[in-house]
């Protein structure tokens, strides 16, 4: 104990120092590639939007698959920092060869391939820290927050070093940079893995799955109401990864700036994340899990609608330049609009994921019978927040494909009657073989869709959820 103590109750700082590595190289790899993908398969590989929504599924599949190999590799088999350093390796090789791919079949399926490896390799980075902790609880927030920062780093890196300067289809080809980033990184964090704490494999520390009961609960209303609504917020998370940087881009391209910054604009969404994390134990114990919830729930809807509305606002003019290592932006009033509604749907992503998904993770903990617990994290981590997101990609492939025709067709709300043109704009799909075609992109449509997905969950939650479900029966439970 005294080697990793430099205090009763306090994790030595050197040991500290490497777990905070470790998360940042962790997230790094993530945060080199998933901001901008959607964006670089559009514009540079030239993908249709079911394609778009196909990788997004593929890039989702991890949670669904993982648990069976990777989770009994490490509950019998190997020491958690040699599987982590087995993903790694062979996830940094995945996203390589990605690099240089550009046919739509060799990239879902090594997308696919790739989120089995990448997505366990994020519970193995928990489970760790968790093993070599002093005091979990108030610890472990400050080693996930490197996380977080090395999520965010690579856009800006990337962004004002190695895209500095390029404009046009020269942008959108070397965006894919993006992927060898995240290849090189996992390869580096690989290496890293093997100098980690040694973590052998606890069977006890993961409890086999208890379907038959796990099945019961749903039983329960509150259960069976979160699992429901879950699932169509899941639908509605990557939903928004799918379409958010191709939005990006065109709101950038919209008021006449040709660099890349949608990375950088995106990174909006983590730091409000991490303000949010913060005050989220404060927000439940003040008003309940329910409120808080639905304070999740309206952030999707209230992003989506910020975004359709952004998007008709006409007569925007911006300049975009650099001064050493500062961006400088100079904007008219309606382009200043047009930023600030952006930005503030960026930043509600900190309220998605901290009020629902974080929340829910918490409230589903809490209200599960000791003998059970593990398998109902299981059950919704993996079985309804993994498919729920999975489904998401073609949901969102679905609907994009529906906002996008062209030029000569006629678009969805003319069919519905809909006179406005407000939020509509032709796109160029280059292909990489040098072919060109044009489409009319109705960017109101896709957002007003995807609000409506989450007005669906955001009706049913204050409608069918009652207040604090569960809490009283859990406390019970616990006390007997």
């Amino acid at each position: 104990m005294a080697e990793t103590l430099d205090a009763p109750g306090r994790t030595a700082t050197g040991l500290k120092l490497r777990l905070f590595l470790m998360m940042f190289l962790q997230y790094f790899v993530q945060g080199s590639y998933l901001p901008v993908v959607t964006e670089y398969l559009r514009s540079g590989l030239g993908f249709a939007p079911s394609q778009l929504g196909a990788f997004g599924a593929a890039i989702s599949i991890g949670p669904l698959v993982a648990p069976f190999f990777i989770g009994q590799l490490v509950d019998r088999h190997m020491a958690t920092e040699r599987v982590l350093a087995f993903c790694h390796f062979a996830g940094g090789i995945i996203m390589i060869s990605l690099f240089f791919l550009e046919g739509f079949w060799p990239i879902f399926l090594l997308g696919a391939a790739y989120s089995a490896l990448y997505v366990p390799s994020m519970m193995l980075t928990n489970s760790l820290t968790f093993s070599h902790l002093a005091d979990r609880e108030r610890e472990f927030p400050l080693v996930r927050l490197w996380g977080t920062i090395g999520f965010v780093l690579p856009a800006w890196w990337v962004e004002m070093v190695y895209l500095k300067g390029l404009e046009g289809s020269e942008l959108d080809r070397a965006r894919g940079i993006v992927l060898m980033f995240a290849g090189v990184s996992g390869l580096l964090m690989a290496v890293y893995s093997l100098t980690l704490p040694h973590t052998p494999p606890v069977k006890k520390d993961q409890p086999d799955l208890a379907p038959g009961k796990v099945l019961q609960l749903l039983k329960l209303r509150h259960f069976a109401v979160l699992v429901g609504i879950s699932l169509v917020v899941a639908v509605s998370h990557k939903y928004f990864f799918v379409w958010n940087s191709p939005y990006l881009r065109h709101i950038l391209d919209q008021v006449g700036i040709r660099s890349a910054l949608e990375g950088r604009i995106s990174s909006i969404g983590q730091i409000a994340e991490v303000l949010v994390m913060t005050g989220l134990g404060w927000s439940i114990k003040r008003y309940g899990f329910k409120a808080t919830m639905l304070a999740g729930v309206s952030a999707y809807l209230l992003r989506c609608l910020l975004f359709a509305l952004a998007v008709t606002i006409e007569g925007g003019q911006a300049s975009y330049s650099m001064s050493g290592w500062m961006p400088q932006i100079e904007m008219n009033g309606p382009a200043a609009m047009v930023f600030t509604l952006v930005a503030m749907g960026q930043a509600l992503h900190g309220f998605c994921f901290g009020c629902f998904l974080a929340t829910a993770y918490m409230y589903v903990d809490r209200v599960a019978p000791a003998d059970v617990r593990g398998s109902m994290q299981t059950f919704y981590g993996t079985f309804i927040v993994g498919a729920g997101m999975f489904a998401g990609g073609f949901v969102g492939g679905w609907i994009g494909e529906l906002f996008e025709t062209s030029p000569d067709a006629t678009p969805l709300r003319s069919a519905l009657g809909v006179a406005s043109q407000a939020g509509m704009a032709e796109f160029v799909r280059e292909l990489p073989d040098g072919t060109a075609e044009a489409f009319v992109a109705d960017w109101t449509g896709i957002w007003l869709s995807g609000a409506l997905l989450a007005a669906v969950a955001l009706i049913g939650m204050w409608l069918l959820f009652p207040r604090d479900a569960g809490l009283s029966e859990a406390t019970e439970g616990e006390e007997s």
